[in-house]
């Protein structure tokens, strides 16, 4: 059985020259290598070029947070921040 699966891909010495022929293999045309990418992969090297130039830290929130917090003037709401703890499992609810 194994045979038959791997008989077409193995190749003797007579048709690895016919292969090369039928491919373009060994000719000398001036023709340039070259590559398409889809419309998918080109979007996606543009978004991650763009994504480089961004910085991780937003510096400017950053600064307000800290001087709310520094004023008293930031309440964060405390209900939401139990429910992410609770749904990390940090926070267990029997508790």
């Amino acid at each position: 059985m194994i045979e038959k699966i791997f008989s077409p891909f193995v190749a003797d010495v007579g048709t690895k020259s016919r292969a090369k022929k039928a491919y373009g293999g060994g000719e000398t045309k001036n023709a340039a290598d070259g590559a398409e990418f889809s419309a998918f992969a080109v979007e996606l090297a543009r978004i991650s070029g763009e994504l480089k130039g961004t910085p991780d830290v937003r510096q400017d929130m950053v600064d307000d947070f800290k001087k709310k917090v520094e004023a008293g003037e930031y309440k964060p709401p405390l209900e939401k921040i139990a429910h992410n703890l609770f749904l990390a499992g940090i926070l267990n609810a029997q508790e």
